[in-house]
């Protein structure tokens, strides 16, 4: 399967259906499926504390007024549009000292707060209308970060003498922004928009009103995600598989579409986050609705705990297919706990080391895969809560991957509630948190995406 540059979209209505029905066909189809046993194994030592814990940290919290409820909105719509840089976590380790969502929140607050900036009565400030956004330059980019765009060259006459010249890690990063703010506010200023804001506002007005929306969360998550990801290509977090097409070896064939649409989920839960319990605004209850957000820190961590099926060759129709999948299956076949890198190889590893960088195709494979798998914890955590009687189940046993070396008591009707959004959240927070996880080689797929 070849990597494929549209970015098609679901062919109903029905967008959060046809994300986990997508992601659940990859993994089948690929062989990347859940390993149950080590998912029981995972839930049975779970601690509640630690879960409860930490899950809830989403990292949303701002030390910032906002004149009107718009700007807020378009403050974590901009912040949501910009969440992706994932690939680029080393390269921003080593020009700024912090990972890429520290530097994208760096960059947001800068962007608000920047003294030379004009005043704007409805977003709070000039560069975050549309106009701003169309405007804004890789000058102010690279100021706001901090970074460089240029690298050092030894001259090619004059021995001894270096030139800066344009280069460097952080260019594409720094390009890739100013592209992605430009077009989102161009699109927004060719639908009379003044911002991402009022944009995302209007969707809020109509779940608010329309008798089909504000009463049914499911309906009302598929409508914005929906409308989002149709207005703005680039939150089209989606992609295609092909193959040869065997009556015609120059060409290929569409297979499979994948949709996983990280960045507007990841918007959503936001707005219900810091919106849900306002009776003014109908959000619908994103712990009910949503998938897991997937980057590269959620496959990374479930690929360590053992949570998905390495597949077998037989799995793939042709050598060809394995192949092409190489990087992430001998990735996937040693670096887990329970191969070479145990929690104790990890305490000897350095920071910030990059995992293996991936095609476009290995990537949305695991990443739909992690997807899926979530579904299915939840799914198994439920069961097993069910089957225990809440007090009567013995845990597997624990390869003391959980920091805190498993629980102490195995009532599990806590897990009756477990849910997507939370298992992201807590997933998340431990590869932050967690100084041995931390250190994990995560893959590398340099996108704006994820």
């Amino acid at each position: 399967m070849s990597a494929c540059t549209s970015n098609p979209l679901p062919p109903s209505d029905e967008y959060i259906e046809f994300t986990r029905e997508s992601c659940k066909l990859i993994s089948q189809t690929l062989g990347f499926t859940p390993n149950v046993p080590s998912i029981d194994t995972f839930l049975l030592n779970l601690s509640r504390t630690s879960f409860e814990k930490i899950g809830k940290q989403h990292g949303l919290n701002f030390p910032l007024r906002f004149p009107t409820f718009t700007a807020e909105v378009n403050f974590l719509a901009t912040l949501a549009l910009l969440n992706g840089f994932s690939g680029y976590r080393t390269e921003f380790h080593q020009a700024t000292g912090m990972g890429a969502y520290q530097n994208i929140v760096r960059l947001m607050m800068g962007l608000y707060i920047s003294g030379s900036d004009a005043q704007d009565k409805m977003v709070g400030v000039k560069s975050l209308t549309a106009k701003g956004m169309s405007e804004i330059t890789e000058t102010r980019i690279v100021e706001l970060l901090g970074v460089s765009v240029h690298e050092e060259k030894p001259h090619e006459t004059l021995v001894g003498v270096t030139v800066g010249t344009r280069g460097g890690p952080m260019l594409n990063v720094v390009q890739l922004i100013v592209t992605t703010l430009n077009n989102v506010g161009k699109t927004l200023l060719s639908k009379k928009f003044e911002s991402l804001g009022s944009y995302v506002v209007s969707l809020l007005q109509q779940v608010k009103t329309k008798e089909q929306l504000k009463n049914d969360d499911v309906k009302a998550t598929d409508f914005l995600v929906k409308c989002i990801a149709e207005t703005f290509a680039e939150f089209r977090d989606t992609h295609i598989f092909t193959q040869p097409n065997k009556d015609n070896p120059d060409s290929t064939i569409n297979v499979h579409q994948v949709y996983l649409f990280k960045r507007i989920f990841f918007l959503l839960h936001s707005l219900y986050l810091r919106f849900g319990t306002n009776e003014d605004w109908k959000l619908p209850n994103t712990y009910k609705t949503l998938p897991m957000f997937v980057d590269n820190v959620l496959p990374t961590l479930c690929v360590w705990f053992n949570l998905i099926n390495v597949p077998k060759i037989d799995t793939f129709s042709d050598k060809k297919r394995m192949i092409m999948m190489k990087n992430l299956i001998d990735w996937m076949q040693t670096q887990h706990c329970n191969s070479n890198l145990t929690r104790e190889n990890l305490a000897n590893l350095q920071n910030n080391i990059s995992g293996p960088i991936l095609t476009k195709d290995e990537t949305y494979a695991i990443r739909a895969s992690c997807l899926h798998v979530g579904q299915v914890m939840v799914e198994r955590a439920k069961f097993l809560a069910e089957q225990s009687n809440f007090n009567t189940i013995t845990p597997l046993q624990s390869h003391h991957n959980h920091k805190d070396g498993g629980v102490q008591q195995f009532n599990l009707e806590w897990l009756l509630d477990f849910n997507e959004v939370d298992l992201d959240g807590y997933l998340w927070a431990l590869a932050k948190h967690d100084q041995d996880l931390r250190k994990i080689p995560r893959f590398v797929f340099p996108c704006i995406h994820f």
